[in-house]
């Protein structure tokens, strides 16, 4: 829906501005294509501002105008120049208003954006969540993390990928998601009331960066308890209480490791992509889950300077240009399947990073800090796998478990544990130059790599089947076309990439949010298999959260 007429807020699109100039140009440039003079003009709010760097670098920008004395545009509102719409109402753009009628206890497994989201929405609306995570408190979990990188110590509870803030606390934070939902607006002005930067309100391409991200999880956490909610670490969900009535199986309760039992009426499992010991729980107890399509690869790290030289040309060092990032894409046949093969979690000025959570594996994940000033930019590059592939490295551990259910599980592992086998142990990664991966020849040496445990030279084609091999290799041509200068010899694979997105979907029902085997349990984000970053697994925690919501006002 849009304004009525008579409010004379418009939304004008497409501004351009070129990088030397100042916003100032915005004004003249929107009474421009609006056909109005600059003096008509009464407000003008920026609303999104990106940058196009395909050509001669520009900044694109969406505003709200208002004009004075109610002027219409066109007859009586209608033939809007092109361009320019009605703005939004901002009534429609209000956060909903829910009284619950009960005090049910809720709890959430999970302090990744999912399950902070949704508690925080629950608490915020009257109820008392209690929040569990089987990892550490940002401040503890900081520690554990620089000792998996500086001295190879793995906690298997508490780590890049489990702990307070989710496996998006090490990353670079994007805050951009194609979801088109007015809740994605909200999750970004939460951000904002609790010390985030404003300027991700308008940003194309929002992010954070690692040490924003980590002070943003001490602020969620204060306001949680200020709320009224209850935030636990260290508590690891080993197993449900179910009650099997006439209507069928419904959560009672959750047991912890150490036997601890909380009663609740609802949990809100928002467990992350990789909560292995939950999925073995779900699978030996029957919930209805599926095998689920995920992508594996490497992650290639290039000099940050010869990204910014290609994507910028003689505009590299122009100093208010952000750091490069890029977006690379094919799509190739293979037999009766289409694969695709794309980069992935792109850190400009980042850095590499160990991401495995048991012992005997290697796999990793990028990062950056919101200045993104490193000398390297890395990326994953990975490609597509579909259920029908697991079965692609032979007779695995795991791989028929449960009538396959968890095959999804058992490829990364086998993945993972080939890696750390190449790498020679103590999570040192595998590694090969991009050129000599591309020929299919293994690297004698590599130069200097952010990844702090450190690299081994060696060939990456034995960490997966041929076919993930083939087509990374294919595909490098034809990114080499989109980014001339892409494929050379000084960048580097580091392997593996195998933690993208969750193996497994938890099904859950369309209208209630709720698992299709036991009722009060609400399978959430990326973990459930309903979310694929930050901003679409917080979206997804607020989706759950405000059904219960419902059901309780």
């Amino acid at each position: 829906m849009s304004q009525s007429p008579t409010s004379r807020r418009y939304r004008v699109n497409n501004l351009v501005r070129a990088y030397d100039e100042d916003e100032s140009v915005l004004r003249e440039r929107a009474a421009k294509m609006m056909k109005v003079s600059e003096d008509e003009i009464s407000d003008i709010v920026l609303i999104r501002r990106s940058l196009d760097g395909r050509h001669r670098p520009r900044f694109l920008y969406n505003v709200e105008v208002e004009l004075e004395g109610a002027k219409a545009l066109g007859q009586a509102g209608k033939d809007l120049p092109k361009n320019v719409e009605w703005a939004p109402d901002p009534g429609l753009l209000a956060r909903r208003k829910f009284k619950p009628r009960t005090d049910e206890r809720v709890v959430v497994i999970g302090a990744g954006p999912a399950g902070l989201f949704a508690a925080h929405r629950l608490a915020e609306s009257g109820l008392t969540p209690i929040l569990l995570d089987r990892g550490q408190p940002v401040e503890i979990r900081g520690r554990q993390v620089s000792g998996l990188m500086h001295r190879g110590e793995l906690d298997p509870d508490s780590n890049i990928c489990f702990g307070e803030g989710g496996a998006g606390t090490w990353s670079d934070g994007k805050l951009y998601t194609r979801v088109s939902d007015i809740r994605v607006r909200h999750i970004l002005e939460t951000i904002v009331e609790l010390g985030g930067p404003a300027d991700i309100l308008v940003s194309g391409k929002p992010h954070l960066g690692t040490n924003r991200l980590v002070a943003l999880c001490k602020a969620f956490r204060a306001k949680l308890t200020e709320m009224g909610a209850e935030v636990r670490f260290g508590a690891f969900v080993k197993d449900f209480e179910i009650d099997k009535g006439v209507g069928g199986d419904k959560v009672s309760a959750v047991v912890l490791r150490d036997g601890e039992r909380i009663e609740c009426d609802r949990v809100i499992m928002a467990v992350g992509h990789s909560a292995r010991e939950m999925y073995h729980w779900m699978a030996q107890n029957k919930v209805a889950m599926t095998p689920k399509p995920f992508a594996v690869g490497f992650r290639v790290e290039h000099r940050q300077q010869l990204l910014n030289e290609i994507q910028y040309g003689k505009w590299a060092d122009v100093p208010d240009l952000p750091t490069a990032d890029y977006r690379l894409a094919a799509n190739l046949k293979d037999g009766n399947t289409k694969r695709g093969i794309y980069s992935f979690c792109m850190c400009p000025g980042g850095q590499i990073v160990p991401s495995p959570t048991l012992p005997g594996g290697v796999c990793v994940n990028g990062m950056s800090h919101a200045s993104r000033r490193g000398q390297f930019g890395n990326s994953a590059l990975i490609v597509s796998v579909e259920p029908s592939d697991f079965g692609s490295f032979g007779d695995i551990e795991g791989l028929n478990d449960y009538d396959g259910l968890l095959a999804g599980m058992a490829f990364q592992h086998e993945a993972e544990r080939r890696a750390y086998e190449l790498g020679g142990g103590g999570f040192i990664a595998p590694a090969q130059r991009l050129c000599d991966f591309r020929e299919g020849r293994p690297s004698v040496d590599m130069r200097e790599s952010t990844y702090k445990p450190g690299i081994a030279a060696g060939d990456l084609s034995r960490c997966y089947p041929e076919f993930i091999i083939k087509s990374l290799q294919t595909a490098l041509e034809r990114f080499e076309q989109k980014m001339n200068g892409f494929l050379t010899n000084d960048a580097i694979l580091v392997g593996v990439e195998t933690r993208t997105s969750s193996p497994v979907r938890i099904e859950r029902d369309d209208s209630s949010f709720q698992s299709l085997s036991i009722a009060g349990l609400y399978p959430t984000g990326e973990g459930a298999g309903y979310g694929g970053g930050i901003v679409s697994a917080a979206l997804d925690g607020l989706r759950v959260s405000e059904r219960i919501l419902e059901e309780l006002s």
